[in-house]
């Protein structure tokens, strides 16, 4: 999602293997025609959303039908393969959301800090990740983690018009590696105690490796409008169809980086992101909070963010962010929230903050009434 950088080899190579089957099936565009497809149809498949060459599917409009035949995989790998090599660049810029179903609202989230990928024998992709994260569960409260995981994923791609719906589909994995940092219920901490272990793992451990397994085992699909704007959703999003989202009719025109609706609960903050904003570009927030009173809206750059959200999965007491965020702003339930954001060039989390710690709002606790904000929230660029 960064700016445009200068093609890469084999994406001239994948361009030229498109431009040769077009031709093969009897498809011949006028050259300056062919050569904006062409350029287009890299910046598609060459990203996923990872930044590299210039092309879209616009060529491949030239072939309608054609190229989602499922007789056609090995093309659509081939089309593949040289972004798939920038897969680990993609997945270690943005968190992957954790819910325990579908429909749930974000209950936390995992940062890959490390990641390897490789093409198996087979053609399909073996990916090792590591990071750390958060989830909040009614039996745990908040709980830090790291954890690891590694899978094998059968990949593929078709096309809703000129919206790239890419397919990662898990064919094999290790059992995920989940560390507890710590838990925010002293209670479930006391009673892992006497329990101990089971199977090398404590309570918590557990509890951490079913949701995490149960996140991987259903694979993901990256949905690429032809505006740039990306979209992850668990399993498999059919062509046409879009993962639950907050808001409805956003105007795909301008790339929308994320439309999910998070659960925020008392004493918790919600770390959305990173996204990347390129040059010209300005940041728009679209967020409306229920359940609770209000929420706080803080802005702050990646070394900020990735500083503060170490420490908020590494111990139960919140902080204070450790730089000045861009924007500290409060969202009433109720109200809607809409912002553009002119921003420097760079990449930014925006943290949704429901703690006496930061922001301009301090609820008093409520021990029989946990006060979660449901916040839908869109971000795009304007």
């Amino acid at each position: 999602m960064g700016g445009p950088r200068a093609p890469h080899t084999p994406w001239i190579q994948s361009c030229d293997l498109a431009r040769r089957w077009a031709g093969a099936m009897g498809y011949a565009p006028r050259m300056p025609a062919l050569r904006t497809a062409i350029r287009r149809l890299v910046l598609t498949v060459a990203s996923l959303s990872f930044t590299g060459a210039s092309c879209g599917p616009s060529v491949l409009g030239l072939m309608p039908g054609v190229l989602n035949d499922p007789q056609n995989l090995s093309l659509r790998r081939s089309l593949l393969a040289s972004g798939l090599a920038h897969v680990c660049e993609e997945v270690s810029s943005r968190s992957m959301p954790l819910r325990f179903r579908d429909e749930d609202p974000v209950a936390g989230r995992f940062f890959p800090t490390t990641c390897a990928a490789r093409e198996l024998p087979s053609g399909d992709l073996y990916l090792q990740l590591a990071g750390q994260g958060y989830v909040w569960t009614d039996r745990s409260l908040r709980l830090g983690f790291g954890a690891g995981a590694a899978i094998a994923y059968d990949t593929d791609f078709l096309l809703d018009g000129a919206t790239m719906y890419v397919y990662f589909r898990p064919r094999a994995s290790d059992p995920p590696r989940f560390s507890t940092r710590f838990v925010e219920d002293a209670q479930v901490t006391m009673l892992s105690g006497m329990i101990g272990k089971q199977g090398g793992q404590t309570l918590p451990d557990r509890i951490g490796t079913q949701i995490m397994a149960a996140t991987l085992a259903r694979g993901f699909t990256v949905i690429r409008d032809p505006s740039g704007g990306i979209e992850y959703g668990v399993g498999v999003v059919a062509p046409g169809a879009r993962p639950p989202e907050a808001y409805r009719g956003l105007d795909r025109d301008r790339p929308v980086l994320a439309n999910e609706r998070v659960d925020v609960h008392q004493n918790q903050r919600d770390f959305a992101g990173p996204f990347e904003v390129p040059a010209g570009k300005e940041l728009g927030l679209l967020i409306s909070v229920a359940g609770a009173p209000a929420v706080d809206v803080l802005l702050v750059p990646r070394a900020v963010g990735d500083a503060w959200l170490a420490t908020y999965t590494n111990q139960p007491t919140t902080t204070q962010p450790p730089g000045q965020p861009l924007l500290d702003d409060v969202v009433v339930a109720g109200s809607a929230y809409h912002r553009s954001l002119a921003v420097p060039p760079g990449s930014y989390y925006l943290v949704l903050d429901n703690t006496p710690t930061a922001g301009r709002t301090s609820l008093p606790p409520y021990p029989r009434n946990d006060h979660a904000a449901v916040v839908s929230y869109a971000v795009d660029l304007e």
